[in-house]
């Protein structure tokens, strides 16, 4: 693998270390990643779905088939479950725990990401580099911390991609079993969408590696043996996983989630231009900071370019295509763009124009203010506000040093800065509207009486870990249901979200819920028909929403 050169000098002045990596800018990054493991509660639906999931596998002990109050959960692969068991085992059972599990991946990718830079011929400057401008990604900073698959994915992900290059070395067998194993677990987080993120780069290898031009059979016997124990790896799961969890779990996890979401999904169906522009957004500050220097200066000679160009162009266009999309999908993708902008910068083709970045937070922090401010009530509000004070403070504070130059590093601090303000805002203005630890609280103590309980409307395992719930409770979105269960069990619960029982009268216990309210009614008040629009007669409990 060709070395990168050394940096060029040009007219303009270079800063000696582009990256600003320093050990107390590295210890900053930590504190600002830290606070919301600690002050941000599960987040309805998918964190407290995922956590209800773990819950009822930690509960019961049944690790083999993932369930969600009672019924196979197929939505999801069990990897992520199992690593979370791994850390309550050590923890005990808290949220917290499993955002630090999720903080812990996130700094995971960085060792990865400079691993990778280094095998394509990266220089120590670049890596540097590019490992600021990753974790200085508003999208690393977001999700950070937050509880998903995508992070964990990307672990994964990084780790098949650095091992192949030593796939066309004599050393080959060392690289095929990690790589297996990557792959293999990368299947067990997402299903073989892994393969889709991850096997690209290593299918068109003899484009980014000239060594494998001429004799690319070897390697790509390499690869199929590779792949072939990744699919073992993960069959050694599936297969008696479909045995015990049934015919309908076999098809969910061999057909119905993939297929499913490639060709018309069921969740987060959006059309083929939606991430044009969610990918800038996801790459803020650096998608505005970036700027090729005037100086043409020669282009660096290492596989990182054509590797990128690999590792993301095919995988975004395959993402456009796929029928159901959200943003924390192209979290693996956003790696090899940090080390490609790493390399130019580093290599004195691109500079980084740090005033730039002060825009940004300015409009993030106006967002804020009068987002989550404008309509709250002022005991709410006032917290908001603050915080998005502070963050447009800090982007004026960038715009002041519009004739200094700022370090890669010196910027991500500002973007984790921005968004732990974000998330405290969150937290302090309309967080009540999604705290339901109190609600659950009521219900498991009811439930450790015996009271008999309905859930009218979806749920989600939305009570189920802030209540610690040890049995699944019944749900229907039938109003003749509800009136006939509620007329057999006078002394029960019913509990709902439903917009159409809001304004039920006799509430136990009511609170904020989105847009809506989340109460507790006793049974006898809706013993009685309610009005309500026509609705199918369902049993609720899990549904397609990650």
């Amino acid at each position: 693998m060709p070395s990168s050169e050394s940096p060029v000098t040009l007219p303009q002045p270079i800063p000696s270390h582009p990256s600003g990596d320093r050990p107390l800018y590295r210890i900053a990054a930590l504190l600002l990643l830290l606070p919301s493991v600690f002050f941000l509660f599960p987040v309805p639906i998918d964190e407290t779905r995922y956590l209800a999931v773990a819950w009822n596998m930690h509960a019961s002990g049944q690790w083999l088939v993932p369930s969600l109050d009672g019924v196979a959960y197929p939505d999801k692969a069990p990897l992520l479950f199992w690593l979370i068991n791994l850390v309550w085992s050590v923890t005990g059972v808290h949220a917290w725990a499993v955002r630090l599990l999720e903080i812990l991946l996130a700094l995971a990718t960085l060792p990865l990401l400079g691993s990778l830079g280094r095998r394509l011929g990266a220089g120590t400057e670049a890596v540097k580099t590019a490992q600021w401008l990753w974790l200085g990604c508003m999208a690393l900073a977001i999700y950070a911390g937050v509880i998903m698959f995508d992070l964990l994915l990307t672990v994964c992900t990084l780790a098949a991609w650095r091992t192949t290059t030593a796939l066309a070395g004599r050393h080959w067998p060392r690289a095929a079993l990690p790589m297996a194993v990557a792959f293999g677990a990368g299947i067990l987080v997402k299903g073989p969408v892994a393969l889709l993120v991850g096997g690209l780069p290593a299918l068109l290898a003899p484009y980014w590696e000239p060594a494998l031009r001429k004799h690319p059979a070897p390697f790509y016997l390499r690869l199929f043996a590779a792949l072939a124990g990744a699919a073992l790896l993960a069959l050694a799961w599936a297969i008696p996983a479909a045995r015990v969890g049934g015919s309908t779990y076999a098809d969910a996890i061999f057909l119905g989630q993939t297929v499913g979401r490639v060709v018309d999904s069921f969740a987060h169906a959006r059309p083929w231009w939606w991430y044009l522009p969610v990918l800038p957004a996801m790459a803020l500050p650096w998608a505005l900071c970036m700027a090729r220097r005037a100086s043409a200066a020669p282009a660096p000679t290492s596989g990182v370019a054509r590797f990128a160009a690999t590792a993301a162009i095919p995988g975004f266009v395959i993402f456009s295509l796929i029928s159901g999309k959200q943003p924390h999908y192209l979290l693996p993708l956003l790696p090899p763009l940090a080390l490609f902008a790493g390399e130019r910068i580093a290599a004195g083709r691109w500079r980084i124009v740090a005033w730039r970045a002060g825009p940004t937070f300015v409009a993030v922090g106006l967002g804020i203010a009068l987002g989550l401010g404008w309509r709250e009530a002022p005991d709410s509000a006032t917290g908001a506000v603050i915080c998005g004070a502070l963050v447009m403070l800090l982007g004026v504070a960038y715009l002041l040093r519009a004739r200094r130059p700022l370090s890669a590093g010196a910027i991500a601090l500002g973007t984790l800065a921005a968004v732990m303000l974000c998330k405290l805002a969150f937290v302090l203005s309309i967080g009540p509207r999604y705290d339901v630890r109190a609600i659950a609280q009521h219900v498991a103590e009811a439930q450790f009486r015996g009271t008999p309980m309905l859930f009218v409307g979806p749920q989600y395992g939305l009570l189920t870990f802030a209540g610690r719930l040890t049995a699944p409770i019944p749900a229907t979105r039938d109003p003749a249901a509800v009136t006939a269960w509620a007329q057999a069990h006078p002394q029960g619960w019913i509990i709902s979200n439903d917009s159409d029982y809001g304004n039920t009268p006799g509430a136990l216990y009511k609170q904020p819920y989105f847009g809506r309210s989340l109460g507790i009614w006793p049974a006898s008040a809706m013993a009685a028909p309610v009005e309500h629009p026509a609705a199918a007669g369902v049993t609720v409990t899990g549904s397609s929403q990650g």
